[in-house]
């Protein structure tokens, strides 16, 4: 079987609340149509679909690839709250999928209620063993 060029590595599921649609199942289908041998689902901000999505990729005969899209802030000395920015990490091994979910849980329950969960750049660093960042966009 001949496979597509082009793997999709920012895929927004309905997980990703208000910015993506798509269901696992439909992601699936879609990589079969376009005979894509792989899929990464990074959800802003949560890894909620992920076991759904491993499941239904593995049966589809997909590889998936766990990431999420995190906001990480930049230290502030000001005392202003610290501006954050989008960085979608994919985990590239079993270390990397335990360190998404280290700073995806850091993210909702270390930031101020009014802001966007987000974990800062030291935090990034602390938990990057295994973790693909990917910085074009």
């Amino acid at each position: 079987m001949t496979h597509a060029d082009y793997v999709h590595l920012r895929v927004h599921s309905a997980y990703s609340l208000s910015e993506g649609a798509l269901r696992i199942p439909e992601i699936v289908s879609l990589c079969q149509q376009h005979a894509m041998p792989a899929v990464a689902v990074t959800d802003t901000g949560n890894m909620f679909g992920a076991l759904e999505f491993s499941i239904g990729c593995r049966r589809g005969g997909v590889q998936p690839i766990i990431g999420t899209l995190l906001y990480v802030a930049e230290p502030s000395d000001n005392g202003r709250q610290p501006d954050a920015y989008p960085i979608p990490l994919l985990a590239q091994n079993e270390i990397g999928y335990a360190n998404l979910l280290k700073l995806s849980s850091k993210a909702f329950l270390e930031t101020v209620e009014q802001d966007k969960p987000n974990v800062t750049i030291v935090n990034l660093r602390d938990h990057a063993d295994g973790l693909l960042a990917l910085t074009g966009g």
